[in-house]
């Protein structure tokens, strides 16, 4: 038997052994334990803001819809476009503004209001510069139209794409408009752009510019007897309930530059600004079939909802257009002839 201070001895040395023991094999024993990983950092999510002046039934919706649709599929859900319509974050000018403060990341816009910035987009109003959508299609999609992006990007608006509102035609509520002399004496809403109010006075009626949103209650209460727009327009924003007369005379193709903010663009990513660049291109050949397929079945509703629909002969679309024609020189030195010339040019006209 072993007095108590050999046992004490003993335990001692053990305990000795065991930590030489465990320090030569690294330290302390291995846990059985796994430890956790350090969760990944997920990217973070962008919500840009979309923004265009039309009510949702009109195809700059779809444009829109198939755009988030192919940005947020590319991303893997990472970028997400929010769109609002029927002018609910402001008029086109004021979309001007809020582009360049970024305070909206992405908007289709008129050629008109971007007159007051950049005066060679004057051209795109001059009247009767193209017969068919495919004419206009292949011109704003080439040169000129990357021409005319390039002269925006002092602005702060990057052009993604070339997008549609189509050909205008004219309503009214006092007759039906088959030739010039019937339009002398009515005072038509025009959009504020030199050249259209230019193309308006020619052909004998009283141009007045009134902002878009505003423009069903100024038919409603006779501030004007008429106006100018695309079948989509007059349809989507039931002017057919204000309005008795159509006139199909495609006086004017309506481009509508899709632009995002530069200060949206330097905070993407490269791979993520050519994944927007592409899908901008998709969704405008995909608006733009909506709005071809519509306009025939849109123009029948706009008969059956009460409307009188002229369709002008090429006889008479002469006369429209002889009626105008000094409205080209009126604008060539506003516009530049050196521009002017390669618009026309490129135009085949």
């Amino acid at each position: 038997m072993f007095s108590k201070g050999m046992k004490r001895y003993f335990i001692l040395m053990l305990i000795a052994l065991l930590v030489v023991v465990f320090a030569g094999c690294g330290g302390t024993p291995p846990s059985s334990e796994k430890k956790e990983e350090a969760p990944k950092e997920q990217p973070q999510k962008i919500k840009l803001v979309a923004a265009h002046v039309l009510a949702p039934a009109h195809p700059y919706q779809a444009g829109f819809e198939k755009l988030n649709e192919i940005v947020k599929a590319k991303t893997n859900g990472q970028i997400e476009i929010e769109i609002h319509h029927s002018a609910s974050l402001g008029e086109e000018e004021q979309m001007i503004e809020s582009l360049q403060m970024g305070t909206i990341d992405i908007s289709t816009i008129s050629a008109a209001p971007l007159t007051a910035f950049v005066k060679e987009y004057m051209a795109c109003d001059l009247p009767f510069t193209f017969a068919s959508p495919e004419e206009a299609y292949k011109f704003y999609d080439g040169e000129i139209g990357d021409i005319l992006f390039q002269k925006t990007e002092h602005l702060g608006l990057i052009g993604l794409a070339w997008w549609e509102n189509g050909f205008r035609n004219f309503t009214n509520n006092v007759r039906p408009l088959a030739n010039p002399a019937d339009m002398k004496g009515l005072k038509i809403r025009t959009m504020n752009s030199p050249v259209h109010m230019a193309s308006v006075k020619a052909l004998g009626g009283d141009a007045v510019p009134v902002p878009f949103g505003e423009l069903y209650s100024a038919l409603q209460q006779g501030v004007v007897d008429g106006e100018e727009n695309p079948i989509a327009n007059i349809h989507s924003s039931r002017f057919y309930e204000v309005q008795k007369h159509v006139s199909l005379s495609r006086h004017f193709y309506d481009p509508s530059p899709l632009f995002i903010s530069k200060k949206t663009m330097d905070k993407l990513t490269p791979e993520q600004q050519t994944i927007l660049k592409e899908a901008s291109i998709v969704a405008r050949d995909h608006m733009r079939k909506i709005a071809n397929e519509q306009e025939a079945g849109l123009v029948a509703d706009l008969a059956k909802q009460g409307m009188t629909v002229t369709t002008l002969t090429p006889e008479q679309i002469k006369a429209f257009q002889d009626a105008t024609k000094d409205v080209y020189k009126d604008f060539v030195d506003k516009i530049g002839a050196d521009f002017l010339n390669k618009f026309y040019k490129a135009a085949g006209r």
